[in-house]
């Protein structure tokens, strides 16, 4: 199958929270061995593409389960949550040729965390918030593949003399559906980073971001950024990128 024509099983909500419930008290072992690649209550669409075989299921489940043992685990992750994220997005953009807006189902989502690698998501995140677990935005694993597709399959790579996107760094464009939501907008946010990154910071890169995403938003109002080319693009995010280096140093 090529990339976006596969469809993955979905969970509905009210079987996600009764898993969520019946296994709140297990350890990540426990739960490891619940993992499964079929659940009663789960579908795929009817339309719109192919059903992924449990051949592409198991694939996926293995994937993201390597990713979380180069990562540590289970040892707690700590401060080196990146050493999960990044790689563990770029895999599922890479492996699950899932359709664009399959990606965009919760349930597709709950599916993926809750019975396929139950032990990921309360590893990644211990105090197992129902958002984190759930298939909604802020998924464990839903917002690494959409960090993959708005900010580039290779989450680790970086130009020269500078690096990738932190935790917070990403937050402030993909939180923001007006600038994650939108493939050039945030690849072209994260070009004008790191071009300030290149130049020589003074301040701290986070620090940057969130300025430089509320002013985008702002200026985004009253100009159509899908007007302009690609050179005008950058160069009106330099200039706002100026504006908030100014800002911050005031």
């Amino acid at each position: 199958m090529t990339l976006g024509t596969l469809l993955y099983p979905r969970l509905p909500r009210g079987a996600a929270r009764r898993l969520i419930a019946e296994r709140s008290d297990l350890d990540l072992a426990e739960l490891e061995a619940l993992a499964a690649l079929q659940h009663p209550d789960a579908e795929p669409s009817a339309t719109g593409g192919h059903p992924a075989d449990i051949s592409k299921l198991r694939e996926v489940q293995s994937a993201v389960r390597a990713a979380a043992v180069a990562a540590g685990y289970p040892k707690p992750l700590g401060g080196a949550i990146q050493n999960f994220d990044r790689p563990c997005g770029s895999l599922l953009y890479e492996l699950m040729g899932i359709v664009p807006a399959d990606a965009a189902e919760e349930g597709v989502w709950s599916f993926l965390t809750l019975v396929m690698v139950p032990e990921i998501g309360p590893w990644r995140f211990p105090a197992q918030a129902e958002e984190r677990l759930i298939g909604r935005p802020r998924n464990v694993l839903r917002r690494t593949w959409w960090r993959a597709w708005a900010l580039g399959p290779n989450l680790e790579s970086a130009p020269a003399g500078c690096e990738a996107l932190g935790e917070d760094e990403s937050v402030q464009i993909m939180e923001r559906p007006s600038l994650g939501g939108n493939r050039r907008t945030a690849r072209a946010l994260q070009s004008a980073l790191w071009r300030a990154e290149a130049n020589g910071l003074q301040v701290p890169r986070s620090e940057l971001m969130r300025q430089l995403a509320r002013r985008t938003r702002a200026v985004k109002s009253h100009i159509q950024f899908d007007v302009l080319s690609d050179e005008a693009l950058d160069e009106l995010l330099d200039r706002v990128t100026a504006q908030c280096l100014e800002a911050i140093a005031t």
